[in-house]
């Protein structure tokens, strides 16, 4: 048996519920009477099926189809190494003492460094030293200009472009031989 009740609350939209659930043999208990007997059920016992027994059926196994093996790797071809970078190459040109000018045997081979095929792309650097006065550094710088420019004219003559030539007048630089000058071809 469950009664339920319901609660309106005054002024208010909203309801309260409540449900009461009532024990019958707790009630049966108080009221003095006896309790009925208890019902007797039979004994469960459980059905136990045995699966009838099955022969193993063997199928023969089948090998899998054979596939055509694909066709092997064409083989590697090593890059071929990078080619060696070119080296520049140099000629050292030596001059009288206190002489500017080129002498006619530097000259030739000047000009045989020249007649050597050149990239027209290649820059030249012209490294002139000469001899100094002591206590006047720049008399040795502006004598090694003039010979760096006597070889840029040759040069320019040859047609080499006068933006691929750098001429540095070393002057008298410490441990090196001054009254010459080094031409080198940068590729």
């Amino acid at each position: 048996m469950t009664i339920a009740l319901g609660l309106i609350v005054a002024g208010g939209t909203s309801a309260a519920m409540a449900q009461v659930v009532v024990n019958q043999q707790a009630l049966q208990q108080l009221s003095g009477k006896p309790p009925p007997p208890p019902v007797a059920r039979p004994r469960y016992h459980p059905i136990i099926r045995h699966p009838a027994p099955r022969r193993a059926v063997v199928h023969p196994v089948i090998a899998p189809p054979r596939l055509p093996l694909p066709p092997p790797p064409p083989p590697v071809i090593a890059a071929a190494p990078p080619p060696r970078p070119i080296q520049p190459r140099a000629l050292t040109l030596m001059f009288p003492h206190v002489d500017v000018a080129l002498p006619a045997t530097q000259a030739k081979a000047l000009d045989a460094f020249i007649a050597t095929k050149f990239d027209k792309a290649a820059h030249f650097v012209v490294q002139a030293t000469a001899p100094g006065v002591a206590n006047d550094p720049s008399v040795a710088r502006r004598m090694a200009l003039n010979r760096g420019l006597a070889v840029r004219a040759v040069l320019r003559h040859a047609g080499v472009k006068s933006d691929h030539i750098i001429v540095q007048a070393l002057g008298d630089p410490p441990g090196l031989v001054p009254d010459h000058v080094t031409l080198t071809e940068i590729p």
